[in-house]
């Protein structure tokens, strides 16, 4: 539901139309926190490794950071040089698959947005997650929609704008013609990097950008527009 920090429906629409020049051609997403309900998840992962390791659970500066991370950055960050080799072997014991995948949900309102806006703007995934997530994906009703779909396999982990930049080559649009919606730094340092005009989603921090906390009202916002631009 939208929050009190959330942009009302006409200002979203002008501030798309402003940041895009009209009606964007493509819109990019960030993973964790955007398209899925993962943070709990996450968390679990993380701090089950820490229990293995004889360590508390994550504090919450450690949460952001592993939340904005890449696996890697994250499993380093959160343990200590000396517990590095054992926590590479403990790592092998937890199956993300069958112990947290399943933790994961689709975040509120993105399948019927998806399914609105299918046809009419290209669809594409900037990660920092590394494996494929079609699977995930697909579990929750979002396979077939994206592509391409840039991990850390493909390209550099945001804050680099590569991911982003190669999503804009492989459309064939410039800049402007795509919006990034994101829920981080990361994500906002890596539209910016791209020159993308940049959506905060849900994160209170970041919110000297356009601000939206509900697929719902964006589905309005973006489907005015483009059937304006029909006209």
């Amino acid at each position: 539901m939208p929050c009190d920090d959330c942009m009302e429906l006409d200002f979203l629409i002008e501030y798309i139309r402003k940041s895009c020049h009209g009606v964007p051609k493509g819109l990019i997403f960030d993973c964790d926190g955007v398209l899925i309900d993962s943070v709990e998840a996450n968390m679990a992962f993380y701090n089950l490794i820490r229990k293995k390791l004889g360590l508390p659970d994550l504090n919450e500066e450690q949460r952001e950071y592993c939340q904005m991370s890449t696996a890697a950055q994250a499993l380093d960050y959160i343990t200590p040089s000396a517990l590095r080799s054992q926590m590479h072997a403990v790592v092998q014991e937890v199956s993300y698959a069958r112990d947290i995948e399943p933790m994961i949900q689709a975040s509120e309102h993105i399948v019927s947005f998806l399914k609105a806006i299918t046809g009419k703007f290209l669809l594409g995934i900037h990660t920092n997650r590394t494996g494929p997530i079609d699977y995930m994906l697909n579990r929750l009703e979002m396979g077939g929609y994206f592509d391409p779909i840039m991990t850390v396999r493909y390209c550099e982990p945001k804050p680099s704008p590569d991911g982003a930049i190669k999503i804009l080559e492989q459309w064939v649009i410039y800049p402007h013609e795509a919006l990034f919606i994101g829920d981080s730094i990361m994500d906002m340092r890596a539209a910016q990097g791209a020159k993308i005009p940049f959506i905060s989603y849900r994160n209170e921090k970041i919110m000297e950008n356009g601000t939206c906390c509900d697929f719902a009202l964006l589905e309005k916002a973006l489907l005015y527009l483009y059937n304006e631009k029909g006209k």
